[in-house]
């Protein structure tokens, strides 16, 4: 099911890296750790939004969601 995805968006767990990996874009949300230590890598569209205690608001994501699914 992921693999033929427009986009994912998902916290960060082991489903927005795995997403990363099979190179389908994933926007990885972040609300109690730090993306630079944990951040979702890839050589497809990866966006990390949010950081501890600051989650990003619903129109960052829907504007990020917004953009990639124009493509």
């Amino acid at each position: 099911m992921i693999a033929r995805a427009s986009l994912v968006i998902g916290v960060d767990t082991g489903l927005a890296h795995l997403t990363a990996a099979l190179r389908v874009p994933v926007i990885a949300l972040y609300i109690a750790t730090d993306p630079a230590l944990t951040g979702v890598h890839g050589s497809g569209f990866v966006r990390n939004l949010g950081a501890a205690g600051a989650p990003p608001s619903v129109s960052e994501v829907l504007t990020v969601a917004e953009h990639v699914l124009r493509r």
